[in-house]
């Protein structure tokens, strides 16, 4: 493995569905519609331990939705896996693109988040005139 290989992930080969698959970090036409998609999964896979049922029952259509995306396959398709495939799927498909939402997309919410709080107050209104 090169310099290269180690700085930009390589695809993760899978066989999903009788198909064989090759995962690989988001392109950025890609990122878009994957992170509108996944955004609202975000503080459950950010965890150390991902819960896969409960993010399934909570949040299920948006996990399927970024699968979608980030695999270039119709959402019809990721629908009609078996559980234990789409769980395996949404997996590497979080680990192959780790990187990029720990050192970018999440530093950068947190950093919107806070400077939201920090907004100062300004005041509506006519200002007194001097006269």
């Amino acid at each position: 493995m090169n310099d290269l290989d180690t700085l930009v992930p390589q695809g993760i080969e899978l066989v999903i569905d009788g198909e064989p698959l090759v995962i690989k970090p988001l392109k950025v036409g890609q990122l878009p519609g994957f992170l509108r998609a996944i955004s609202p999964v975000m503080q459950q896979i950010s965890s150390t331990e991902i819960d896969w049922l409960a993010l399934f029952g909570e949040r299920g259509d948006d996990l399927l939705s970024a699968i979608a995306i980030a695999i270039g396959k119709p959402r019809v398709w990721v629908d009609e896996l078996a559980a234990d495939e789409a769980i395996l799927l949404a997996a590497k498909v979080i680990e192959i693109n780790a990187d990029f939402f720990t050192r970018t997309v999440m530093p950068r919410l947190d950093g919107v988040l806070a400077a939201g709080l920090k907004v100062p107050a300004t005041k509506v209104g006519s200002t007194p005139s001097s006269t």
